[in-house]
Parts: structure tokens; C-alpha cells; sequence
């Protein structure tokens, strides 16, 4: 006796068990639905049964209700007109091929269910050869068995399968009687199992069951697999060649908006180095303020005490500072001035601070940075708005005509003295 299956196996997936009775009652359902003359895509299940009692030859058509059986007397018939009432039956059931699956009665079989761990379901029918001899009273090598699982507990990883065996001998001998009566076998069944389509039992070994189907058939049958598989490939490819060709059709006008774009970039480009080379000179003249406007600013901010020895405007880096050199009341007080300018930054000493040459003062040497100009906004060309000359104006009556030598009075302009602003400390220094 073999030893039994390891019940600690790993439980397969419950949704992988729910998908598998999911296919097995679809693919029965379909197989149900196929006309008659599409049998042979629907598997040994879908063809008769042919039971042979005595002289009395009986085809069970599992298409039809239970109980609607057809019976013929082939009592006193030779071998040719049993084969031919056998034909005939067979016809009224929907097979015209003469296949048929032997059946084999209630007691002919026996039918029992058992329990085994979910683990074997992927070879089934190995475990229950090894396990024959301790399922049923026969050993593997003595019967014909099939297997169907019935139902399935996911959550104790368990299996209820029904197993069905005959004997060899006898089923061999169903295969030879009918094989007699000129029938294709193509498996053998249950009597009471005839309507379970398409999950009967079949005790036959595959590779003693008749052909399922001609050569015509199965030239047709690979005709509808090639179709479907082309039909598969151009539905597939169609789309692809749609958009290829769109594709196609759309390339001259990119090519040509691309070359469109092109060229506006480089009339872009162009016009960027141009407007560049322009404002160039206008940028560098307006980034700072005039020199005479730093010295307005200084003469502002500067005390009337504070004498200037030297004022230098220079470069520094990237930047530009003033650097003022001379005598004051109080130098610090100089720096808050300083800072407090909208034209200068960054005010510090840049020097000792040393006693002056007057009582009281201070000689000192501070620099601070010149705050940059804002540049006025950038205006594209489109928008500047162009000057209108100014219209002609009329000639008073009597005047001489235009282009005469005439000269025209020119108004005089009255120039009224303002007050005298104070030395602001840009006057000569005073002698020590």
C-alpha cells in the first residue's frame, strides 16, 4: 500500500479554485448551446451512448430529455444489417460519423466518494492510482477509473471527489462489442451519468478511444483556427496602418511647419542681436546717472561745514563707487547722509579719520557705491506709436507767401534772477 497524501501540503487559492468551477460551468453551458453537428468541438461528452442488452441495442442521445431512449431488435440480422440499424440509430441521435461511447450499467460500476487534501488536485489522477488499493477493493492495474471533483472547502484546504471504476475486462469487452456493430468508441460511461454533460465520467484510456474526427473535419476545424487568427492579426494591425497613413498624410505639414518655425526663430535670433547691438550703447548710458547728477546729490547731502579735498568717481568690479577725501565736523555723521542718498549705497570709511587742520574737524576718506539706474520697460516695435509731423499752420491774411524772404519776429524770452545758493562746500580750500 502506498503511503497517503502529506495532509500538511500548502492549500491552494481560493479564488483560483472559484475560477476553475467558474470555466468548468461556462464551458458546459456553451457546450450545451452548440448545434448537433458541432459535437466533436464539444468533446467525448457530447456524443450517444450505445448500450447493448442481450439481442436489444439501445442509443441514448445526452442531448435529450432522460428517458427518451431509442431501441432496436437486432435479433436474426447479419453483421452488415447490424451495422446498419447501429448507423441508423445513431443518425436519429445527431451523430453522423458513427462514434459513439459504450455505457455500462449501474452494477457494471462502482461509484464512491472520498476526501483528500486540496494539494492534489494538480494530479489528481496519480494520487488516486497510487492510493487504489486503499480507496476501493481493487488495485490501479485492475480497473479503468475517472475522477471529477465535486466540491471544494477552501477553508480547510479539503476536496470531496467522486471516483468511478469497472473492471478491465469488462470494459474492454463493451469496446469490442460495439466495436462489431461498426462504432467508432470513443469512451465509455455511465449509464445514469448519460445527461451530465460535459463533466460525465469516460473509464476509457485516451489512447484507446477511436478518431473523434476525419480528415475533412479537422481540415476544417484548422481552417477555423487559421481564419480566427488571421481575422486576430488584422485587428490588431488595421489600426496600425490607419495611424501609419494618418501619419503619412501629416508629415508634409509638420516638415513644412517645422521649416516655418525654423526660420521665424532665425528672424527671431536675428532681430534679438540687432535689438541687442542697438541697446547696447543706451544701456550702458542709462544704467548710471550722470556724473554732474552724483555731484548735485553730494553738494545736497554735504553739510556746509564738510570741505571736499578730492572726489573720485571709478570702477569697482562690476560696480562704480565715490570716494570723497576732506575736513568735517563729524565724519559718522557723514556716512548716515550718505546712506540715506537714493543714488548712493553701501556708505564706509575707506581710511584713518584723523584730526583735521581747524579746531574741532576731522579729516577723513569715505566711499560708497553708486546705486544703479532702472532701465525704463523693453516696448516692442509693433507698439511704439509713431510720431505724426505737425499740421501746417495758416497764413495770416495779407502775409507773404511761403518761401519769401521774410523774416518772422522771434519772441523774446524774460529771464528773472533766482537766489544765490549757498557755497556748498565745493569752494577753495582755506589756507592753513
Amino acid at each position: 500500500m502506498s503511503a497517503p497524501p502529506n495532509d500538511h501540503s500548502p492549500r491552494p487559492n481560493a479564488a483560483a479554485a472559484r475560477v476553475a468551477d467558474f470555466w468548468r460551468w461556462w464551458r458546459g453551458e456553451i457546450v450545451r448551446m452548440l448545434p448537433q453537428r458541432f459535437a466533436a468541438f464539444g468533446g467525448g461528452g457530447s456524443t450517444p451512448l450505445v448500450l447493448v442488452e442481450g439481442d436489444e441495442v439501445i442509443v441514448i442521445d445526452p442531448h435529450a430529455p432522460p428517458g427518451a431512449e431509442k431501441r432496436a431488435n437486432v435479433a436474426g440480422l447479419d453483421g452488415g444489417g447490424k451495422r446498419a440499424l447501429v448507423r441508423t440509430l445513431l443518425e436519429g441521435a445527431g451523430e453522423t460519423r458513427g462514434r459513439a461511447r459504450a455505457a455500462l450499467r449501474h452494477h457494471e460500476a462502482l461509484v464512491r466518494r472520498v476526501t483528500l487534501p486540496a494539494a492534489t488536485e494538480e494530479n489528481l489522477a496519480q494520487v488516486l492510482g497510487f492510493e487504489m488499493d486503499r480507496l476501493t477493493p481493487f488495485k490501479s492495474d485492475e480497473v479503468y477509473f475517472d475522477q471529477r471533483v465535486v466540491s471544494r472547502d477552501a477553508a480547510d484546504g479539503q476536496i470531496t471527489v467522486e471516483l468511478a471504476m469497472a473492471p478491465r475486462e469488462r470494459v474492454d469487452a463493451r469496446v469490442r462489442e460495439l466495436g462489431a456493430l461498426g462504432v467508432s468508441v470513443q469512451g465509455v460511461a455511465l449509464r445514469d451519468d448519460a445527461h451530465r454533460s460535459p463533466d460525465t465520467f469516460d473509464l476509457l484510456p485516451s489512447e484507446q478511444r477511436g478518431e473523434r474526427e476525419s480528415p475533412r473535419e479537422r481540415t476544417v476545424r484548422m481552417s477555423l483556427i487559421g481564419a480566427v487568427a488571421l481575422l486576430f492579426i488584422v485587428a490588431l494591425a488595421f489600426p496600425v496602418y490607419e495611424k501609419r497613413e494618418a501619419v503619412k498624410t501629416l508629415l508634409p505639414q509638420v516638415e513644412k511647419a517645422g521649416a516655418d518655425a525654423r526660420a521665424t526663430d532665425a528672424v527671431l535670433r536675428d532681430l534679438e542681436r540687432q535689438a541687442g547691438d542697438y541697446n547696447f550703447l543706451l544701456t550702458r548710458k542709462y544704467t548710471w546717472y550722470p556724473t554732474a547728477q552724483y555731484v548735485e546729490e553730494l553738494s545736497r547731502l554735504l553739510p556746509d561745514t564738510t570741505w571736499l579735498q578730492q572726489l573720485d568717481i571709478r570702477n569697482s568690479g562690476k560696480a562704480k563707487e565715490v570716494v570723497i577725501t576732506g575736513e568735517t565736523a563729524s565724519s559718522s555723521k557723514l556716512i548716515e547722509l550718505l546712506e540715506s542718498s537714493k543714488m548712493l549705497q553701501n556708505a564706509s570709511p575707506r581710511g584713518p579719520t584723523t584730526r583735521g587742520s581747524t579746531p574741532g574737524s576731522e579729516r577723513f576718506m569715505i566711499g560708497a557705491e553708486l546705486r544703479p539706474r532702472a532701465l525704463p520697460e523693453a516696448q516692442l516695435l509693433a507698439q511704439a506709436t509713431p510720431k505724426t509731423p505737425m499740421p501746417p499752420t495758416p497764413a495770416a491774411p495779407g502775409a507773404a507767401p511761403r518761401g519769401a524772404n521774410a523774416v518772422a519776429p522771434q519772441p523774446t524770452a524774460t529771464v528773472t534772477p533766482g537766489p544765490a545758493k549757498p557755497n556748498n562746500g565745493f569752494g577753495p580750500f582755506p589756507k592753513q
